[in-house]
């Protein structure tokens, strides 16, 4: 009997797949899905495209055919002509600059002193800076109006500019900064400072290069607010001379509201500067957010 026993064979059943298999086919049905979702993302530029391409007639016609028959490349450049494109390029260039500089200036600043520095009150200052993330703008806007019409703001862009650097940007900034700093360790500060630096040195030469990846996750945030800021300006600017892009954007459909194709030309122009940024940035970018997010 156990003669027999031994000579019957062991049979062991394979798995119908491997697990490279299984690895395969999984990473085959995420980059499907992604594939679908980057593809619903995309389609709303082709459209807009596609329309800035087509002529008038096809435009009335409603036609279900995405991309025109001849497409109209001239509508680009009628639509530069049409309006003061490139001065209100340049404008909004030069606010979004200001409010970069000011941005990293005052949000660096007070991050760094809210993560790295101890002084009583911190903590609670902290929340109650987090809190300001609450309110929402409507209900600031009538005190700041009333407040740069008596210093003879008005109709210039310094309530624009001015308040970025003192912390006007936004209280996320900060608390982003913050966690960036916090995850940094403490034995470089404290090396530091028994070498004999300073804060402010121990800032602009160990801090500073260690959050470029968050500096520049602000940096495109702020780019992305001030460029397609349509709100403020209206408010404060009053000379068509020093009007933005979304401004003008705003004004080019007022006068040409029947023109899809030209308004669908500039929009495309408008947002190219924006899409360059993030394309050449978004490792940064996407590492800046990812950092701050876990350290804590």
């Amino acid at each position: 009997m156990e003669t027999e026993v031994q000579n019957q064979e062991v049979v062991i059943k394979k798995p119908r797949f491997t697990r490279k298999q299984r690895k395969l086919v999984h990473d085959i049905i995420i980059h499907a899905i992604l594939i679908i979702f980057g593809a619903l993302f995309v389609f709303p530029f082709i459209w807009m495209f596609a329309t800035a391409l087509k002529t008038t007639s096809e435009l009335l016609e409603g036609t279900d055919v995405l991309w025109p028959a001849d497409p109209q490349w001239e509508n680009f450049k009628i639509a530069i002509q049409t309006i003061p494109f490139f001065l209100y390029v340049k404008n909004s260039f030069v606010l979004v600059f200001f409010a970069i500089v000011g941005t990293l200036f005052s949000a660096t600043l007070t991050a760094y002193a809210f993560a790295k520095l101890e002084w009583p009150g911190r903590d609670t200052l902290f929340i109650v800076m987090l809190a300001t993330m609450m309110i929402p703008m409507q209900v600031l806007l009538i005190p700041t109006y009333i407040m740069y019409s008596k210093i003879g703001w008005l109709g210039t862009r310094l309530p624009l500019i001015v308040p970025y650097f003192f912390g006007g940007g936004s209280a996320f900034y900060i608390f982003m900064l913050r966690q960036f700093f916090k995850g940094i360790p403490k034995d470089l500060t404290e090396s530091a400072i028994v070498d004999g630096a300073s804060h402010f040195k121990i800032f602009l030469k160990i801090m500073l290069p260690l959050t470029k990846p968050a500096l520049i996750t602000v940096t495109l945030f702020t780019f992305m607010f001030v460029w397609n800021d349509y709100f403020g300006p209206l408010i404060y600017l009053s000379d068509p001379e020093q009007w933005t892009i979304a401004l003008g954007l705003r004004s080019f459909q007022s006068q040409y509201s029947g023109r899809f194709d030209l308004m669908m030309a500039a929009s495309l122009l408008t947002i190219i500067p924006t899409l360059l940024i993030f394309f050449f940035a978004q490792n940064s970018f996407i590492e800046g957010i990812t950092f701050s997010g876990i350290k804590g």
